[in-house]
């Protein structure tokens, strides 16, 4: 029964030995394995009935046992053997899926129907997912979670628009253990259908060297630039983000390599930590790949994955064009050259031994964008030619134990964010069951005077203070349900309402103190924590001011004509120059820092559509760079270009 070794998995200890190593093995292998047959309808040709809710209690089920099973209640305890009380949450756990699995006809015909073996179950899945959360994400979210349920329980005693009749609580537990708009809703279900098909792709392509073919690509191309070290990184990101979407994982692949690079050619770790946490957030926002978020936009808007792709696509690649432009001015204001084109691979022989990867790639456009299929259906037929290309002379063959890595780390994978998708299905049910959404409308409308500029200055100071605190996919259910409807109220189209949410939202992975992404590339970087965030959020600055642009400018998420979409990205793309330029206060030689202010403030009004107001910060901007190319300087440096 002893576990007589631990490993690492996300930054905690993991028991992976004894019996409870061995069931959490099993179950982490054969979750993604459930996930399949349920996509792919494997149930119904062997004309057996399997009900979505029934997948998704045994999904969280499997998900729960293996977290009480293999990670310890708190760094003191026993970490070499499974105490009693994880053994009863392990227990209860499968009790309350169990329940569900078996016995979800009969729930469907009785509704809501309260019973004294229902109130328990629910209270033990309550108790249950509140502690696997804690566990992974501390208490924040666990508190958060308990006081929207105090407000479900006791809303007689919240003022204004805020009162309400309170639900009992025997009701409101059942509600939110087993109504659909509760722990078994859309938050669940995007995870479990959804994202665990691209997740699986994204491991089978890091075990078939996927990664690496991504961060050779980006080397061969930006590595014989001037400040190649830094460049690479903003690339190979870029890259493996469309093809991962997490940006943890991002960080950890790519990070590896690029990270020590910047290093070795004089880079500060710190800063070399934060170039790769920002280039690596970016993959949450990158398509055809995204986080967890963009496939819950799909479902809360009622259209394809692939149409929230394409209005995600023009931001994304502004928000990387602000990445590149700050780094090429931070390395140039340095003196950092390209790398030595010993280290530089050639870009033909990198296609040339490694084209199969456009197989998969290939097919998972094709799957998305030519295609009738579900997005899910098409993670896993792009995900089954991945394998394909071990097949190819010159590859490393896939063994057994390899497809059962690969499986496992899915699972393994998944099960974090599950958690938290469960505990945000009470979050929307609470909203739900007692009209908070709508009050909170009304007050927000009411406090910005009708105003959009106001709501969305209001909605971005919400969504960070919570991703202070929260993880982005929490913050975006609570922003979607409580703040989004107030953005439709006054006019704000609902793509560009929830994209808003959904860029703010993302940047909590760099926003502190939660800052998962800084937390991973800082570990990698042997860097400090927060010498570390401020540069990143620096680097970030056109994620922060894109979702301004897109709101009152739709043309950037391709609604309107081709005109009017190539104006928006010309005036876009030169405001993000100007400010990126402002902000690393270099062009041939540091900037005056009137100047840069002025360049910071002209970019900032240049966000907005093009206008007469635009035209004169442009120009305003224009004659502070001629005036800074023109000033004498102490040291002169490259003027001819701006950036490569």
């Amino acid at each position: 029964m002893a576990v007589v070794s631990d490993e690492v998995f996300g930054g905690r200890v993991v028991r992976t030995l004894g019996w409870a190593g061995l069931i959490d093995r099993v179950l982490m292998t054969s979750l993604p394995l459930i996930a399949i047959a349920f996509i792919l309808n494997v149930p119904q040709y062997l004309n057996l009935r399997v009900w979505a809710e029934q997948y998704l209690a045994l999904f969280l089920g499997f998900i729960l046992v293996s977290i009480f099973l293999s990670r310890p209640a708190s760094p003191n305890a026993p970490q070499d053997k499974v105490p009693w009380y994880d053994v009863v949450l392990a227990i209860a756990s499968a009790a309350t899926s169990g329940f569900v699995v078996i016995a979800w006809e009969q729930i469907v015909t009785e509704g809501s129907l309260i019973t004294p073996g229902r109130v328990v179950l629910a209270i033990a899945a309550i108790v249950t997912i509140m502690e696997g959360t804690r566990r992974l994400f501390g208490w924040t979210l666990v508190i958060l979670v308990g006081l929207f349920i105090f407000y479900g329980l006791f809303t007689e005693l919240f003022p204004g628009p805020f009162y309400g009749k309170g639900i009992p609580w025997q009701r409101l537990a059942v509600l939110l253990y087993l109504d659909k708009n509760g722990l078994l809703g859309v938050t669940l279900d995007v995870v479990a259908i959804m994202v665990l098909p691209f997740v699986l792709m994204g491991q089978f392509l890091i075990a078939t060297g996927g990664g690496v073919f991504l961060t050779d690509t980006a080397l061969s191309m930006f590595g014989r630039m001037r400040g190649g070290p830094a460049k690479v990184p903003v690339v190979a990101s870029a890259f493996f983000g469309m093809l991962s979407g997490v940006a943890v994982a991002n960080v950890y692949t790519t990070g590896q390599i690029t990270i020590p690079m910047m290093k070795r050619y004089g880079i500060e770790p710190h800063v070399a930590g934060a170039i790769e946490a920002t280039a690596a957030t970016g993959g949450v926002i990158m398509p055809p790949v995204m986080g967890v978020v963009a496939f819950m936009i799909a479902v809360f808007l009622n259209t394809s994955y692939a149409n929230v792709c394409i209005a995600a696509a023009i931001p994304a690649i502004l928000y990387y064009y602000g990445v590149y432009i700050q780094v090429d001015r931070y390395t140039a204001s340095r003196g950092f050259g390209p790398l030595p084109p010993e280290e530089v691979p050639s870009l033909l022989r990198t296609l040339q031994r490694n084209w199969h990867f456009f197989i998969p790639l290939g097919g998972l456009f094709y799957f998305l964008f030519g295609t009738a299929l579900s997005v899910e259906r098409a993670a896993i037929y792009a995900s089954l030619c991945v394998p394909l290309v071990t097949l190819f002379p010159g590859r490393k063959r896939l063994s057994l134990r390899d497809f059962g890595d690969v499986l496992e780390t899915t699972g393994r994978g998944i099960s974090e964010v599950g958690v938290i998708c469960a505990l945000a299905g009470f979050l929307i049910g609470v909203v739900m069951f007692t009209g908070l959404g709508f009050a909170l409308t009304r007050a927000l409308v009411d406090l910005s005077g009708g105003q959009l500029l106001p709501l969305l200055a209001m909605t971005a100071v919400i969504c960070t203070i919570l991703g202070m605190g929260m993880p982005v996919v929490t913050v975006y259910v609570i922003a979607v349900t409580l703040i989004v409807p107030a953005l439709s109220k006054v006019g704000v189209q609902d793509i560009a309402a929830h994209m808003f949410v959904f860029y703010y939202s993302m940047m909590s992975f760099l926003t502190p103190p939660v800052m998962l992404s800084v937390f991973a590339a800082a570990s990698v970087a042997g860097s400090g924590l927060w010498a570390t965030a401020w540069p990143a959020m620096r680097f970030a600055i056109a994620g922060y001011l894109v979702p301004f642009a897109f709101v009152y400018n739709p043309a950037l998420l391709f609604y309107g004509s081709y005109g009017e979409i190539v104006q928006g990205v010309v005036t876009t793309s030169i405001a993000v120059s100007v400010i990126a330029i402002g902000l690393e206060g270099h062009i041939k030689a540091k900037l005056h820092p009137v100047s840069r202010g002025l360049l910071i403030a002209g970019g900032v009004v240049m966000f907005w559509p093009f206008s007469t107001v635009w035209v004169i910060a442009a120009c305003g901007a224009a004659l502070v760079i001629v005036f800074e190319l023109l000033r004498p300087k102490h040291r002169e440096e490259d003027a001819h270009k701006l950036v490569w």
